[in-house]
């Protein structure tokens, strides 16, 4: 056999009909775990590798498996499960960080790591079980079966991110790195428009097998290729054009105090913390700054109540300085009890005599950091929340922004807040700026805290505002109108930084339209494929 009938062999092997035809052939057990491995290997897509070819082959693969559900006597049973154990790999590898969280803490908390990961996997992977299901039964065999899945799939994503488990984490639209070219079209039409087009446009090669000519079948490849490239030069252009500016006489000081958890809750580590942030904050050209920031929950104590605290930083904030810092804090219920809050509290230190010019309190909770789902089942096993200053978090009751701290007006922003998109314009004001503050520490050098911060970098991208970041053991920084970070700390640095504040940029399209260009686009889409399958059906 010559090398040139071996090579031509290779290529009908790899060809995508050959393909399919020997995805569909595989015994039920096998494809199970094929499934599995596309999840996995789609998982590298996500941050910090980024390497978005292995979501096209996971997509693709998991079309040409879904086709094969509709060839079953219950193609929706078959549907749900072949997404499903996509998924539960996909999603689950994702977020499996959430397991160190618990190993971090220690006790019986080590048990349920593991079980909170791979179950919330798992509840996560329902929901696109649930548009696999949908998918098979609609039945659809040609080019146009992409854009169903896209839509179907991104109602998915949309189910379990916003109004079942509000985590919304690892969008499809997160394979691009914020700041990047393809990341700026979300200054147009936000992360879940961008989302969309991943969906849709890493799904087209499935188009290249199954019913239509073959102009039919090459087109959505041709089309997904010069998408891209459209949104590769948009993104080129607009970032070739950018200019950014500085606010005068502002100045952050960000600290940063890396130590670990155990040391933080240990006995006497309150007393240890303090310390050591004071220290930081007294650092050489403290004059010079006009605000201080500590981040979520910087020391473990109620720090607006704490006189040892707010004490020794009036010795060092003599210049009618601000401190903006997380810390829990508590008050009194109507029914004689006591509520807790993860809280941002802005001090003025002047003339000896500190006030509160401000409080945000924390709307969005994280689930098992700050309350405990099905409180008394779980809470049975021994299990609190992880942070240990209070049982749990109550919700904060709106969105702010906070307007007489000595900065432009800026809008708080407490730990995964961050990762939702369209609720900086739920404020009436529109502010000047962010402000983030998280405590990752507890999730270690996982990829967790690289996550979060490419998911905030977004929300930058999407108001055209920029952001600060001050994060324990997480990444902090400034973060500029077009999600680049001028200034980025490492997550282990322990020390001072001195920043500027950048100049907010012109409103976005997203931000004016609340994403319409998004929204006309996927409800165009669902009646292109709600026609289709209404005309299939009237043809049997």
């Amino acid at each position: 056999m010559t090398a040139a009938l071996r090579l031509r062999q290779l290529l009908d092997q790899l060809a995508p009909v050959a393909l399919r035809d020997r995805l569909h052939a595989l015994p039920p057990y096998k494809a199970w775990i094929v499934l599995a491995a596309l999840g996995l290997f789609s998982g590298l897509s996500a941050s910090p590798i980024h390497f978005f070819p292995s979501l096209v082959v996971g997509l693709t693969g998991l079309v040409w498996m879904l086709d094969r559900s509709m060839d079953m006597k219950k193609p929706g049973l078959s549907g749900f499960w072949r997404s499903f154990l996509f998924a539960w790999a996909y999603l689950g590898i994702g977020v499996f960080w959430v397991a160190f969280a618990f190993w971090n803490r220690g006790g019986v908390y080590v048990f349920f790591g593991p079980l909170v990961a791979i179950g919330g996997g798992a509840f996560l992977a329902a929901f696109w079980g649930v548009a696999g299901a949908v998918y098979a039964k609609l039945n659809l065999r040609g080019p146009v079966r992409v854009l169903a899945f896209a839509v179907l799939f991104l109602a998915a994503e949309a189910a379990k991110g916003l109004p079942f488990t509000q985590f919304p984490w690892n969008l499809p639209a997160h394979v691009f790195p914020a700041g990047g070219a393809v990341s700026q079209s979300a200054a147009w039409f936000g992360a879940w428009g961008l989302s969309f087009l991943v969906l849709l446009l890493f799904a087209s090669p499935a188009a290249l097998a199954g019913r239509g000519g073959e102009v039919q079948r090459r087109l959505p490849v041709m089309i997904s290729l010069l998408v891209l490239a459209a949104l590769y030069a948009g993104g080129t252009l607009r970032l070739g054009q950018a200019e950014v500016t500085y606010q005068p006489d502002v100045v952050f000081r960000l600290v940063n105090v890396d130590i670990d958890q155990q040391e933080k809750w240990a006995p006497g580590g309150e007393d240890v913390v303090r310390a050591r942030y004071l220290e930081l904050t007294a650092s050489d050209g403290i004059d010079d700054v006009t605000h201080v920031i500590w981040p979520e929950g910087a020391l473990p104590l109620f720090l607006i109540e704490d006189s040892a605290s707010i004490s020794a930083l009036t010795e060092i904030l003599t210049q009618d300085q601000v401190l903006l810092a997380g810390t829990p804090r508590r008050e009194r219920a109507g029914d004689g009890g006591v509520r807790y809050y993860n809280a941002l509290v802005a001090i003025r230190f002047a003339e000896d005599r500190p006030r509160v010019l401000g409080l945000y309190d924390k709307v969005l909770l994280v689930p098992f950091g700050e309350f405990i789902p099905l409180g008394e089942v779980i809470s049975s096993f021994g299990v609190r929340s992880l942070q240990e200053s209070v049982e749990g978090y109550s919700h904060g009751s709106e969105f702010i922004t906070l307007d007489d701290t000595g900065a432009p007006t800026f809008f708080p922003m407490i730990c995964y807040e961050a990762v939702f998109t369209g609720i900086v314009e739920q404020v009436a004001v529109r502010p000047d700026w962010i402000l983030n503050i998280s405590n990752d520490a507890w999730f270690g050098p996982t990829a967790g805290p690289r996550q979060h911060l490419n998911s905030t970098r977004y929300r930058a991208i999407e108001t055209g505002l920029p952001i600060i970041r001050s994060a324990s053991r997480g990444f902090s920084g400034v973060v500029d109108t077009y999600g680049r970070m001028p200034v980025r700390i490492d997550r282990r640095y322990n020390g001072i930084t001195d920043i500027r504040l950048p100049m907010p940029g012109a409103p976005t399209l997203y931000s004016i339209t609340s994403g319409v260009l998004f929204w006309l686009f996927y409800i165009l889409s669902i009646f292109v494929v709600s026609a289709i399958v209404i005309r299939e059906q009237l043809r049997k």
